[in-house]
Order: C-alpha cells, then sequence, then structure tokens
C-alpha cells in the first residue's frame, strides 16, 4: 500500500476475508475429528447453504488455500493451516483483553472477537500480548495499573466530553459497569 492510499482501504488488503476465515477456521474444526470434510460438513458446520459452501470453497481453492482430492474431500494448504493458527490465536488473545482485562461481557467478546481476529496484524497482536502479560505478571506496577483500570468510573462528568470521544461519548453507549 502506498503512502497516498487512504487507510480505510486497507481493510480491502486483508489476508483474508471474514467469510473466508470461518470457512479455514470450520474445515480446520472438521477435520480435528481425524477424516478431511467434504464441502456439505462446512456447510452444515457453517448454518449456510451447499451452494454457498461451495462458491466460497471454490474462492479459497483458486487461492491456494484449500486442496480438493478426488473424493471431494477438504484439505487445508499450508499457508492455510498458518493463517487459521494465527486468526484463532489472536481470536483468543481478544478475548482475553476484552473478557478478563477490560471486563467485557462474555457473549459481546466472543461477537468482537470474531468481527476483529481476521483484521488485527500480526505487530497489533503481538503489542496485545505483550500488554496482557505485562498486566498479569503479578508486577506491583500491573496490579495498581489494572486496580486503577477498575476504579475508573464509566462516565463523563455530567455536560463535559472526554478528549477521546470526540463525536459520540462511548462511555454512555457501552458501559458495562
Amino acid at each position: 500500500m502506498s503512502d497516498r492510499t487512504p487507510l480505510w482501504r486497507a481493510f480491502e488488503a486483508n489476508e483474508i476475508t471474514h467469510s473466508g476465515a470461518h470457512y479455514l477456521l470450520a474445515i480446520a474444526a472438521c477435520a480435528e475429528s481425524g477424516n478431511a470434510p467434504r464441502a456439505a460438513d462446512v456447510a452444515r458446520r457453517l448454518g449456510v447453504t451447499r451452494a454457498a459452501a461451495s462458491l466460497q470453497l471454490r474462492k479459497l481453492h483458486e487461492h491456494g488455500l484449500v486442496e480438493i482430492d478426488g473424493r471431494q474431500r477438504l484439505r487445508l494448504s499450508d499457508a492455510a493451516v498458518d493463517l487459521v493458527a494465527r486468526v484463532a490465536s489472536k481470536r483468543e488473545v481478544l478475548l482475553v483483553l476484552l473478557r478478563d482485562i477490560l471486563g467485557v461481557r462474555h457473549a459481546t467478546a466472543e461477537v468482537d472477537a470474531c468481527k476483529v481476529e481476521h483484521l488485527l496484524s500480526e505487530e497489533s497482536g503481538a503489542a496485545l500480548v505483550r500488554l496482557i502479560r505485562f498486566l498479569r505478571s503479578g508486577a506491583p506496577e500491573a496490579q495498581a495499573c489494572l486496580e486503577s483500570f477498575r476504579r475508573t468510573t464509566a462516565a463523563c462528568p455530567p455536560g463535559e466530553r472526554c478528549e477521546l470521544c470526540t463525536q459520540s461519548c462511548l462511555l454512555a453507549a457501552g458501559s458495562t459497569n
């Protein structure tokens, strides 16, 4: 991406789409049973029609992420195995951050982590791992940080707005406290 390309276009340059990531994750999960899945197995797992699954699987095959044998069994390519591992790891990191550190409700954390897992860069994922490790380290500074965060009120003073929510107050809209 060039220096002149608008930042919002970076979304379109992702390694995998949201849908593609879920198809790869579904293939990996189905394969854990020991048998390579077919398109129908993936469709059933994702709750989509066989036709929809076939279209998406064809795209993934064309991109070299899914291999299809003579019996129509699906297998992830080495690149897809790596991609699935990275997406799954980022999902887990996001879940821990949202649920355990930030105190987001479990159901909301699951949905939000699912939305972001395939979009998060390796660099940001690594930074989040470092932050979580620090906050879980037991170091006095980490404990003080967590305690201070948990004491922070979930509202701006009446009639005021913080420097972060410049358009709409996110505290008022999404408080979990």
